[in-house]
């Protein structure tokens, strides 16, 4: 058990911007850095561990959930919803541990609102050319999917002054390191 009260870390960033890698390299460095299990009611997909990568609900207990002030934040995506737990967070900080959460800059508001203390984090691109650059890049979506999602990316980068600390990820083993500096001194 971790002495001490700890602490909620939340990084969030536009689609591109290298947030998966990221948080995904803290931790393979720091196992230690809890995350919670959010719900959802989208279908299992081939690979999906129920309790482990999502918890699976109804549409009907998901709003019953909502109802009972269950989630810090919730968000609908494609038809689906997501919400991320409270309680999960609140007995992990009251354990002393540190929780480091990857969300969207939307539930990262909300989260700030429910955790006054945590810590919020945007990761930057190291510029509008190379976001751009990265989203097409990636091969994966048509024309029209970019153009939304350069949309959403300079919607998102609006709400960068509303978070504690920035961070460009120009390099991911700088931006790590420079994450890791906030977390641990």
């Amino acid at each position: 058990m971790a002495e001490g009260k700890g602490q909620l870390y939340v990084i969030s960033a536009p689609s591109g911007t290298g947030k998966t890698t990221v948080v995904r390299a803290l931790r393979d460095l720091h196992p230690e850095l809890l995350e919670s299990i959010s719900y959802t009611t989208r279908d299992m997909r081939p690979g999906d561990r129920a309790g482990v990568d999502y918890h699976f609900v109804s549409v009907d207990e998901f709003k019953k959930l909502s109802g009972e002030d269950f989630f810090a934040e919730t968000a609908e995506v494609y038809g689906n919803f997501y919400g991320t737990p409270k309680g999960p967070i609140a007995d992990a900080i009251e354990r002393g541990e540190k929780v480091l959460l990857d969300i969207d800059v939307q539930g990262g508001m909300s989260l700030k609102k429910h955790f006054p203390e945590s810590l919020t984090i945007f990761l930057l691109p190291p510029s509008e050319e190379e976001l751009i650059r990265r989203l097409r890049g990636r091969g994966t979506d048509a024309e029209g999917a970019i153009e939304r999602r350069l949309a959403t990316a300079k919607h998102e980068l609006s709400y960068q002054d509303s978070y504690d600390k920035r961070v460009v990820n120009d390099d991911v083993d700088r931006a790590v390191k420079e994450i890791e500096s906030l977390i641990y001194g």
